[in-house]
């Protein structure tokens, strides 16, 4: 079960940082990532509202993720 554990608290800590850079990303220069948001449908994204949410949700998820991962098992015998 640890193993699972760390691989999901990667994945999530992967997931949180890369949305939360890139929320962050558009929020100081919307330029460099405002033609392939709107072109997607996405222009809405572009909001300073909606950035800082989606920012700190994925700051939120990566602490989660990273929290798994470095979580320690209090069972018997099992001191990792």
């Amino acid at each position: 079960m640890k193993t699972a554990s760390r691989k999901v608290g990667g994945a999530l800590f992967g997931i949180g940082g890369v949305s939360a850079a890139l929320a962050l990303l558009c929020c100081a220069a919307p330029w460099l990532l405002g033609g392939l948001l709107v072109t997607l449908g996405l222009g809405f994204i572009l909001k300073d509202s909606v950035l800082l949410s989606l920012a700190g949700i994925g700051i939120v998820v990566a602490i989660a993720g990273w929290w798994l991962m470095r979580r320690r098992s209090h069972g018997k015998g099992d001191h990792a």
